[in-house]
Formats: C-alpha cells, structure tokens, sequence
C-alpha cells in the first residue's frame, strides 16, 4: 500500500510505501478491492502447485493482513468486485463468472453461482463492471501469439443482455482492427469523469495505454484518442 499519492505525484516524488502483506500466493494476475477487504486472483503454475485461487486480506493504509483463501476450478485472470459480488474472467475461454456474496464464503473450495459466455470472444483477459450504468467492459487478446488481434467488447444493459447465459453479437459493441492498435489487451478501465475506456495493451509495440471514448464507440476498426507506448 501507498499512501499520499495524488500530492506526492504532484510534486514529482515517489509516494511513500505504508504496508506490505506476507507472500501468500504466486503468478497473481488481478487486484479488486471493497471497503476494508481486497482479493488477489492467483493463476495456476507450476510456482503454485498449479492451483487457481482468490487470497482475500483485510486492508488499511498501514496494514495487510491474510483473511481467508478460496481454491476454484477454472482459470483466473481478471476480477472486478461489484458490491460484495465479485466477478471473474475464465481464463483460456469466452466465459465470466459471478461469486455472490463472494465475503461471507467460508475458507476453501468455492464454485461460481454465474456463468455467461460471450459470442465470438477467443480468449478474455480483462474485465471491469461499471454499475452506475450497468455496463461490462471486457477484452479480447485473441491469440497470445498475435500482436494485432485484439478487442475490445462493451455492453450495455448488462443485466439484460446476460440473463440468459450468453451474450450474442447483437448485444455488445465490439472493437477491433488495424486502427486500434489492440493485440493483446490484458487489462481494462473505465474513467467516468472523462468517459473514456482505458487499456492496457501489453504486444502492439512492446506495450500500451490505449484510451477510447465511451460515447462514441461502436463495432468496427476504431482509433484510440488516447495512445501512449509504454
């Protein structure tokens, strides 16, 4: 944990460093944080015994301390809490999954309560919910091995359009193209004041921020507004 970070950035130091946790997991892919409590999902390897898990903590800005850790059975990526719902990317698939009440689970092996599958996605990687408009935001890398094949997928009346299990095309905006500079995006974000999407694109030219704007996105080859090589 970091505190002081808006004010340090500002004056161009380095935000001081306030607690750290004890090694509880290795090959962590994703954060995801709610109140007091914050979850790591751990991809299997071989580093891991190759065991696929959420370690949950409990957080302050001066401590992080182990709360409890859950074994699952499908590959994790990206998480995203909603409340104290949490979802999850199936890694190495087209599908997301929903934990509900993801806090009161007892330690140990836990199954999803949700599973949706996205038409046309090869592999999903990352992945961020925004509530206030009921919108789910994911990405697409394709083919690891590809640095030019990547998407961004974007639906809107999320509740809606996952009631029955499976997102079609008809239902999502996707992103996707030349123009986009998209190959393999393994992270997503989205800025409301601003109302553009951002991501992480980790193979178009050794690595990006890529920024789109929300409101006017829409299937296709599109341009990013926001394209910085990182």
């Amino acid at each position: 944990a970091y505190s002081d970070v808006v004010a340090s950035l500002e004056q161009g130091v380095t935000p001081p460093l306030t607690a750290t946790s004890t090694s509880d997991f290795s090959n962590g892919r994703e954060i995801a944080v709610n109140g007091s409590k914050l979850v790591v999902a751990q991809d299997a390897a071989a580093s891991n015994n190759d065991q696929n898990r959420f370690i949950v903590y409990d957080v302050s800005a001066t401590s992080i301390t182990l709360d409890k850790i859950h074994d699952v059975n499908i590959n994790l990526w990206g998480i995203h809490l909603n409340g104290n719902d949490l979802w999850a990317i199936e890694d190495n698939s087209n599908r997301l999954v929903q934990y509900d009440d993801f806090f009161s689970l007892p330690a140990g092996m836990i199954t999803a309560d949700v599973m949706i599958e996205v038409e046309n996605l090869v592999r999903t990687h990352g992945i961020t919910y925004v509530a206030a408009n009921d919108m789910m935001l994911l990405t697409d890398v394709g083919a690891a091995s590809s640095p030019d094949d990547g998407a961004v997928i974007k639906v809107s009346g999320f509740a809606a359009a996952s009631a029955d299990g499976f997102i079609s095309d008809s239902e999502q905006v996707r992103v996707a193209g030349p123009s986009t500079f998209l190959g393999n995006p393994v992270d997503i974000a989205f800025d409301p004041e601003s109302n553009v999407i951002f991501v992480a694109e980790r193979a178009n030219g050794g690595g990006r921020i890529l920024g789109y704007s929300n409101a006017g996105l829409a299937s296709g080859d599109q341009a990013p507004l926001y394209n910085e090589l990182f």
